[in-house]
């Protein structure tokens, strides 16, 4: 309501009295407007000046509401691209159906030149089609390129498929600190990546003064707090909460002193030890502090035991990182060297030199430059490991004349290559019972052996050499792996005939071991130096488990007339078409939360829009019925100012 000014006394002036009665005028009309503007704008404030309280919590429910706007479009757009891909993959799941009745249509018969030609040409142009879905752009993006939207994801190489975007899903704002995946890689759609091949061995890096102290332990690091160092007279407590890396921890340690004498810590290629410095022994206990735990981290907790000097730490595991020197690896042994390894895949092969390698991280770009279609990266700090990007061919390890790609662990047939892991996991196949090998020596008598129960390719090594009939120096036959590439060999002392390797009964082993080529009765060796040398091939390595690979594993067995191949392909399509149900199974439930998080945002900006209001417009009725009153106000105050302002002939009085 109005306020008023006190009328005119009779004591004041004309002019003050007439410069009060203007001012309750002119504040009645300021107020009648300012009802007006409400009115006509439908605001209750026009400037954050007039109520600052308000105006802070409008601008945030102003600023939340836009927020929650851009995450409406971003649920709009990932939705819809979703539903994009959800009939790509029908498509896609149509064709990989069709592809496995193929397969099975070939299994188990003898195809004619003619149904040869027709089911090559089928499966061809079920391939192309997958190629062009999986590529298939939607609002000019690749809706099956990964974060990389602008790279198609998969190219036709001959008769390869690369797979050349990146396996991490694209990810779009859905709310504060949270994003939803908006579309699904390739590979897990179509399978474009193979199984990694993990290197066997273990990099086991030497710790050094710079090894962050959140390296060790296997990457688990250790909890920092204080450690007590005593010496059965004089008690330290060292504080090294602050401690950032391994030196930090020796260079306090060798800073104390304990009745005089002086403590010094170093370090090994596996832990710390701590010694007085005078190379004297004595007591020299260390433990924890409180309820800390950094002693027991560290390695060099002997409380529990006769805590005498030297105290010679435990092994406390450092990861290794990008960063971390070759030389350092293998317990400081490093990798040798300068050396190479082989990559091979298909008919091409790719060399991988360590000259003017220094790090870690220069290996695997090394190894991403190599030209092969690989993925390399560091496994837990503990491992190389490597993917292949390649549809149709197998990704394979070999040396090259070293032993650098055993000694990362990444040869993959090598000799602790477990047999069942053979021709994609097929393994050998072998007899029931009697000798699975025949060899004819060089005196064309005969070795005969069996390789039952054999797990390992030393196993299988060792059938050979150390089997009682092949003892004689002049007649041997010596199995080894190949110093270059992958494979064994059969080396014997020249002779008047050539060796040779043949399977024998219902075995498969010479196949299987890739001594003599598929389809072949045997392998005969050749002439090499003073020796007579039989070359196996290689027949480890792993191949992307995908539909790409698939359905060119189906088009080569057609092509080349092996329906035995067909039970193992269709296998893998079925495989593929389980993968794909997953991925629109995985579509489904993504499409299905994104419903619920477009309701609970159209919700959430219904009700900051409500507080913005609540906070900046008018209330209708109450500023109509201020209006009408300020209007009565001013109405009345216009009386007034007639009644205190009229002359009469008593104001001469």
């Amino acid at each position: 309501m109005t306020s008023f000014y006190p009328t005119v006394a009779s004591r004041a002036s004309n002019s003050l009295g007439i410069t009060r009665l203007l001012f309750q005028l002119n504040q009645d009309q300021s107020a009648i407007l300012d009802l007006q503007k409400q009115l006509s704008t439908g605001r209750r404030i026009e400037r954050p000046s007039e109520d600052p309280s308000a105006a802070i919590r409008a601008l945030a429910a102003q600023r939340g509401n836009e927020f929650k706007s851009q995450v409406g479009d971003n649920l709009q757009s990932a939705d819809t691209i979703l539903s994009a891909t959800e009939s790509t993959l029908a498509q896609a799941q149509s064709i990989l159906t069709e592809m496995r009745g193929v397969a099975v249509s070939a299994t188990g018969t003898t195809l004619s030149a003619e149904e040869i030609d027709a089911f090559s040409q089928q499966v061809q142009s079920g391939l192309d089609q997958l190629i062009s879905l999986a590529n298939k752009k939607f609002r000019d993006q690749y809706i099956f390129g990964g974060s990389e939207v602008r790279t198609n994801p998969v190219t036709l190489d001959g008769n390869t498929v690369q797979f050349t975007a990146d396996g991490s899903a694209l990810e779009t704002v859905s709310d504060y600190s949270s994003t939803v995946a908006a579309n699904i890689p390739a590979n897990e759609a179509f399978g474009v990546r193979s199984n990694e091949v993990i290197g066997k061995a273990d990099l086991n890096p030497a710790l050094t003064l710079d090894t962050p102290l959140e390296n060790l332990n296997r990457g688990v690091g250790v909890r920092n707090s204080a450690v007590r160092i005593s010496d059965g007279v004089d008690v330290i407590d060292l504080d090294l909460s602050t401690a950032y890396n391994v030196a930090d921890v020796t260079e306090a340690l060798s800073g104390l002193s304990l009745s005089g004498r002086n403590v010094e810590a170093s370090i090994s290629s596996s832990g710390i030890t701590v010694r007085f410095a005078d190379g004297l022994g004595g007591l020299l206990r260390i433990s924890e502090v409180g309820s800390g735990s950094m002693a027991n981290d560290l390695g060099i907790n002997n409380d529990t035991t006769t805590g005498l000097s030297p105290v010679t730490g435990q092994d406390i595991d450092p990861i290794a990182t990008g960063r971390t020197n070759l030389a350092d690896l293998f317990g400081g042994s490093g990798i040798g060297g300068p050396n190479s390894f082989r990559i091979y895949q298909g008919d091409e092969e790719y060399v991988v030199s360590t000259l003017t390698l220094e790090t870690v991280e220069d290996l695997t770009n090394a190894i991403k430059r190599s030209g092969a279609n690989v993925d390399a990266e560091l496994e837990s700090g503990r491992f190389l490991t490597l993917r292949s990007t390649e549809s149709g061919t197998a990704l394979q390890i070999g040396e090259n004349g070293s032993d650098l790609a055993s000694r990362l662990g990444l040869r993959t047939f090598d000799t602790d290559t477990q047999v069942n892991e053979l021709n994609f996991g097929q393994g050998l196949s072998l007899n029931d019972n009697g000798p699975d090998l025949v060899f004819t020596r060089i005196n064309g008598s005969l070795l005969r052996v069996d390789l039952s129960g054999v797990k390992t390719v030393t196993d299988v090594l060792d059938r050979i050499n150390n089997h009682v009939d092949n003892q004689v120096p002049t007649l041997r036959i010596t199995a080894g792996l190949k110093a270059i590439g992958n494979g064994i060999t059969l080396s014997s002392p020249s002779g008047a005939q050539n060796i040779s390797v043949a399977n024998v009964g219902g075995s498969q082993a010479a196949w299987s071991l890739g001594l003599v080529p598929i389809g072949e009765s045997s392998s005969s060796g050749s002439p090499s130096g003073s020796n007579n040398v039989i070359e196996g091939t290689d027949v480890s390595g792993v191949e992307v488990e995908g539909a790409f690979n698939s359905l060119i594993r189906l088009r080569e067995a057609v092509e080349s007339g092996r329906p035995e191949d067909m039970v193992r392909i269709a296998e893998a399509i079925e495989d593929d078409i389980q993968r794909m149900s997953l991925s629109r199974g995985v579509l489904g439930a993504r499409q299905q939360s994104i419903s619920a998080l477009r309701d609970l945002n159209a919700e959430q900006q219904i009700q900051l829009t409500e507080a913005e209001s609540n906070e900046l417009d008018a209330d209708l009725a109450k500023t109509i019925s201020d209006l009408a009153a300020r209007e009565a106000a001013m109405q009345a105050s216009l009386q007034l100012m007639s009644q205190a302002s009229q002359l009469s002939l008593f104001n001469y009085l």
